[in-house]
């Protein structure tokens, strides 16, 4: 029998009750992905969103996701099929000058749309840029 341990004020003192089923079997249980008990749709957005963390550490050549934070990008848009789709992301440090384009065939081979990788850079708090058609001209 193992002894679980909580913490309260400070101070680790075991719980008093026994352990329940899913703690003996180690969280082996129906749907669950190699012992661990997840939602396939958990699963598979992790997946998308290390997709995307290798895409920006490859093009950027990054050697932390820590890194990810301190990111400013602007993505540029087209029609396509008469809707307004992301045609790139253009990304970069903050300390650095010029941008790093991201094309949309590189999104959609990692994996994810371009769509989930403007919410995942939103949810990496990174800073989204305003650039106006001069700025564009003159940076890329």
């Amino acid at each position: 029998m193992s002894i679980i341990l909580k913490k309260k004020k400070g101070l680790l003192t075991p719980k008093s009750h026994a352990p329940k089923a899913n703690q003996i079997l180690g969280g082996l249980g129906m749907g669950s992905i190699i012992g661990a008990s997840l939602n396939k749709e958990l699963a598979l957005e992790s997946v998308i969103e290390e997709a995307i963390e290798n895409l920006i550490m490859d093009k950027l050549l990054l050697h932390s996701t820590r890194l990810l934070r301190g990111l400013d990008y602007f993505p540029t848009y087209c029609l396509i099929e008469g809707e307004k789709r992301v045609k790139a992301i253009y990304v970069k440090k903050r300390m650095w000058l010029n941008y790093i384009q991201i094309e949309r065939s590189d999104i959609i081979s990692s994996g994810a749309t371009p769509e989930e990788f403007i919410k995942f850079m939103r949810k990496k708090r990174c800073k989204k840029i305003k650039i106006d058609r001069e700025q564009l001209e003159n940076n890329i």
